[in-house]
């Protein structure tokens, strides 16, 4: 039998990558991960470093548009998706500007990172489950299809995931839509506490009965999970015993009879960062390291069992006659930027973790795990749609983080046989993402010569009175939003550009419809004045956004989530899908394809916290066949 000096090659050194590396570790196997990125941004850089991080801060700040890559330098090597290569489409050509070929209807509007740590440095850490059925929509909607699993065999996983990551949340708040725990459970640390707007608008509509159609729903104000440090939760010192989740001994400290979650502060500078400061930049960078990134548990690895290789991007896979992967190719480029020498390696497993979009170009580029022709399809995220008003008094905007509370009441039922769910977020930022606020505020006064002490008091009045609901709606899978590539577009090191076809389906502009008629309900009951309600696609300017369409007689548009998903969905068959239930591929057995791609269907949650329970129970099949 052939001698590996690996049990296991990842490619990605992002969340789900660094998970299955801890477990694998853990368990005394040898891991070596590729990252096509460098370790922090800059060639050299240490990722264990709080200065270089530091330096990350202080490019975000200085940066004029802030966008969720912008602490992070474009490294031309291993490019990354930005939200302003996002521009028109026009008929019939593709849009060439940036990394990602854009061929339409629509455009891709989410932006993902390939840098150490992945899109785990810039997301805002919101950390919500998948609701039940989520994980059954064929069967109890007669739309998408169903997972190969269900909600109950995740649970523990999901569990892992949160006490790893380090969760703010309560579980009596997160107890809704047929989601429950074991006996026992709670997250590690106490639930952020609501903001004065959170506190505000649950005062004021709190359980009012809201009527969409025939359907009937009684929105409460709900605080988020989130993935930023908070106080501590305590357990009774007897749930040791359990030996779950606690199965990390830094994870607690006894303080007399109880058991305390051990909050993790920055890398490099442990004591920096164990409370959230209301910095009010989660999305991208947390300048105290407050927020979770995949840093955190790369950093706790055992070095004598992992190697962390930067600045590697892969290029292909090879087969032997038997079907199974045989080797990874990759190329790597040094400090300066410039090419150094192509690479291979072999080992007993090879696990593809770079995101759902760079996943499934490796897998095309390689010609492997296609026997579906499901790899690069059902491309998916969360549309993002606005609602905002200005209420008839001051509801505290611009503090805190960006999100502690939504309405979760329209997550789950059967209007879904008709239109999409959404999870309703409740911004603490006044109208700072759908009107860009205040500076569009000081900009339309001082046109209109308001100035002086003036405008510091219409400032004072207005600002504070602005209130933003975000809709993040549920996306249906479809084989013609895919991923593909083609030799007439290559990046800088000759590798592919994904070619990205998108569009969105009815059902999703219906739930956007829904949207306003429910904002509208809101409105009325919070006495805002006709003229003081907007809505994205109806504000002077949308008619120019790529995403602007006129549907059954109204103005909308959306931004994209973030929240890339689909692209190597799992099943429980191989011709309609590419990977197990444990995200093994189902044409080689020594392949993972792992992360968001392997989402069926979407949700409103976040996706995040489901990549990373399914990244313990993936690893759980690893050891079982390295053995």
């Amino acid at each position: 039998m052939a001698k590996f000096k690996y049990d296991a090659v990842i490619v990605g050194a992002g969340v789900a990558g660094a998970l299955v590396a801890k477990e694998l570790t853990a368990a005394g196997k040898k891991v070596l991960i590729l990252e096509a990125g460098r370790a922090m941004g800059l060639a050299n850089d240490d990722y264990r470093s709080y200065e270089v991080y530091k330096s990350y801060v202080e490019h975000y700040q200085s940066e004029l548009i802030k966008i969720p890559n912008s602490p992070y330098p474009p490294n031309p090597n291993a490019p990354s998706s930005y939200a302003t290569d996002d521009v028109p489409i026009s008929a019939g050509a593709p849009d060439l500007v940036g990394y990602e070929v854009q061929t339409g209807p629509y455009p891709f509007m989410s932006s993902f990172l390939r840098q150490q740590g992945g899109t785990t440095l810039h997301w805002m850490a919101d950390c919500p489950r998948l609701v039940p059925d989520d994980f059954r929509m064929q069967e109890t909607y007669g739309v998408a299809r169903d997972w190969p699993i269900g909600y109950d065999d995740l649970m523990q996983d999901y569990a892992k995931a949160e006490w790893e990551i380090g969760i703010a949340a309560n579980v009596a708040d997160q107890t809704f839509d047929g989601i429950t725990f074991e006996p026992g459970y709670d997250y590690p640390m106490e639930r952020m506490p609501q903001s004065y707007s959170d506190q505000w608008l649950g005062c004021q509509i709190g359980g009012m009965p809201i009527r969409i159609d025939d359907y009937e729903f009684f929105p409460e104000v709900v605080s988020l999970p989130v993935a930023r440090n908070g106080i501590p939760r305590g357990f009774p010192l007897s749930d040791k015993a359990r030996g779950f989740p606690w199965d990390d001994d830094d994870l607690v400290h006894e303080v007399e009879d109880k058991l305390y979650y051990r909050p993790r502060g920055a890398v490099g500078a442990p004591h920096v960062g164990l409370r959230c400061e209301g910095n009010s930049s989660c999305t991208p960078i947390c300048p105290v390291q407050a927020k979770y990134s995949a840093l955190k548990t790369l950093a706790r690895l055992d070095t004598d069992l992992c190697e962390i290789r930067n600045q590697c991007v892969v290029s292909t896979l090879d087969l032997d006659e038997n079907g199974r992967i045989s080797r990874l190719n990759y190329l790597t480029y040094d400090a300066e930027g410039l090419p150094g020498k192509p690479g291979c390696l072999t080992a007993k497993i090879y696990v593809l973790a770079a995101h759902a979009i760079e996943n499934a170009k490796i897998m095309l580029a390689s010609g492997v795990a296609n026997s579906s022709d499901q790899v690069g399809r059902n491309l998916m995220d969360h549309p993002y749609f606005m609602t905002w008003g200005l209420m008839p008094e001051k509801v505290g905007a611009f503090r805190g983080p960006g999100y502690t509370s939504g309405i979760p009441a329209f997550r789950n039922g059967r209007f879904r046989e008709e239109w999409a769910a959404f999870r309703l977020d409740v911004g603490n930022w006044g109208w700072n993402f759908s009107a860009f606020s205040p500076g569009s505020d000081v900009q339309e006064m001082v046109q209109n010569n308001v100035v002086g002490k003036t405008l510091r008091a219409s400032l004072a009045d207005k600002v504070p009175r602005q209130l933003r609901l975000g809709f993040q709606i549920e996306q249906l899978p479809g084989p013609g939003n895919r991923v593909t590539i083609s030799n007439e577009y290559r990046d800088s090191m000759g590798l592919h550009r994904p070619i990205v076809a998108y569009d969105v389906s009815d059902y999703t502009w219906d739930a956007m419809l829904k949207g306003i008629e429910i904002s509208e309900q809101f409105w009325n009951k919070l006495k805002v004045k006709p003229e003081d309600r907007y809505h994205m696609g109806n504000n002077p300017g949308d008619s120019g956004m790529p995403t602007y369409r006129e549907y059954k007689g109204t103005k909308l548009a959306f931004y994209g989530s973030g929240h890339i998903m689909g692209t190597h969905r799992m099943g429980s068959s191989p011709t309609d899908s590419v990977v197990n239930d444990c995200q093994r591929s189902w044409d080689h057995d020594n392949l993972y394809a792992i992360g968001c791609g392997s989402q069926p269907t979407v949700g409103t949650a976040n996706p995040t916290p489901t990549a990373a329970a399914l990244s313990f129970r993936s690893a759980r099949d690893m050891l079982k066949r390295l053995q």
